[in-house]
């Protein structure tokens, strides 16, 4: 396969000996070994004008633990010969984000519905362009995912929460009234409990529909049970229940639209992966991080657990492999895939705003 930087992949030299490499949603310095200079400062001229150049090549795929690039799209030659998950024929209206809605036959809450988008505002052409496969009006899967992942990362940058908004309310909060801080960590948990409690119930359809992705699922869902249980430890940490908080309908819409994908698209169900799971982990997690700073910092640990079996299991890594067990995709399929993105990412977003805007302390 072949690498692609992305568009707005940045590199300032800051000394002979090292870089920062920058995307609007990640900034890394790194060190560079006397005997890697040459190449890397050959990859690092060539990067954006000429991609196929060999050295910018190896020096992308140094970094392709990290959403830096995404895959060009092969040509159709190189699919044949291959046992690929075909398109299912499908009925979506993805005309308007309303249509979409009623045309999914996803169950949502009549309280989300005020939520939805008015319109469209996803550079939806962009998007297919990376992905297209030349000579056809199909899409590379494997090109569209890895386009998407960064896409998505791009568009949260111009979010509320994208921008650490939520990191900084929560900041906030622990400063001026942390009992308020942990019914915050409550309702957070309350809302990971959900998720980890359904998702691998939500994904079994897939064992059925997608059958060419059928032991990579598999395994994801052995991997993903029981993760319920390190939320049940953070209730426990900070001595509340659990029952005490609502499931919110976002994250409802969340898991009821995933089972429907695992029924009707396996394109669309591979890529909605990444909305549970971190584009890329370093660090720490961020709520674990805040959590550190209160009178109760073991409270942390059960995301801590969390975020290190997802980490060393490179959980952000299951779109793209799903993605490869997949034939080259139709237009329906990738428009129905960008609608379920968009919409249900502003979901979350607006959920996470309503909730500062709940608890705030002025």
């Amino acid at each position: 396969m072949y690498y692609v930087p992305h568009e707005k992949l940045d590199i300032k030299w800051t000394s002979k000996d090292s870089f920062v490499l920058s995307l609007p949603w990640v900034s890394m310095e790194i060190d560079v070994a006397e005997e890697d200079k040459d190449w890397i400062k050959d990859a690092t001229e060539h990067l954006q004008k000429f991609a196929s150049n060999q050295n910018v090549q190896k020096f992308i795929k140094e970094l392709k633990d990290y959403p830096v690039f995404y895959i060009q799209p092969r040509s159709m030659k190189e699919f044949e010969g291959k046992d690929l998950q075909a398109c299912p024929e499908i009925d979506v209206d993805c005309s308007t984000p309303h249509r979409f809605v009623e045309s999914f036959g996803c169950e949502i809450e009549d309280n989300l519905r005020k939520d939805i988008l008015p319109a469209w505002t996803w550079d939806r052409e962009k998007i297919l362009s990376k992905a297209r496969i030349p000579n056809t009006d199909l899409y590379d899967p494997i090109s569209f995912v890895t386009y998407l992942i960064c896409y998505r990362l791009e568009w949260e940058n111009t979010t509320w929460s994208g921008q650490d908004g939520f990191g900084q309310f929560m900041e906030r909060l622990l400063k001026k009234d942390e009992d308020k801080f942990f019914q915050v960590i409550g309702w957070i948990s309350r809302q990971s409990w959900y998720v980890t409690t359904e998702s691998c119930q939500a994904m079994e359809p897939a064992l059925t529909h997608f059958e060419k992705g059928r032991d990579w699922i598999n395994h994801f869902i052995h991997d993903e049970a029981g993760h319920y249980k390190f939320m049940e430890q953070v209730f426990e940490d900070i001595e509340l229940n659990k029952e005490d908080f609502p499931v919110e309908d976002g994250t409802k819409w969340l898991l009821a639209a995933h089972k429907k994908t695992a029924m009707i698209s396996p394109l669309t169900f591979s890529a909605m992966i990444n909305l549970f799971e971190a584009a890329y982990y370093e660090g720490q997690d961020p709520i674990s991080r805040v959590i550190k700073l209160s009178s109760k910092p073991h409270a942390a640990r059960g995301f801590d657990l969390h975020y290190k079996i997802n980490q060393e299991h490179r959980h952000c890594d299951m779109p793209v492999n799903l993605a490869t067990c997949l034939a080259p995709q139709t237009y329906t399929h990738a428009l129905l895939t960008l609608s379920l993105f968009e919409l249900t990412l502003n979901f979350l977003d607006k959920m996470e705003e309503q909730l500062a805007k709940d608890y705030e302390v002025t």
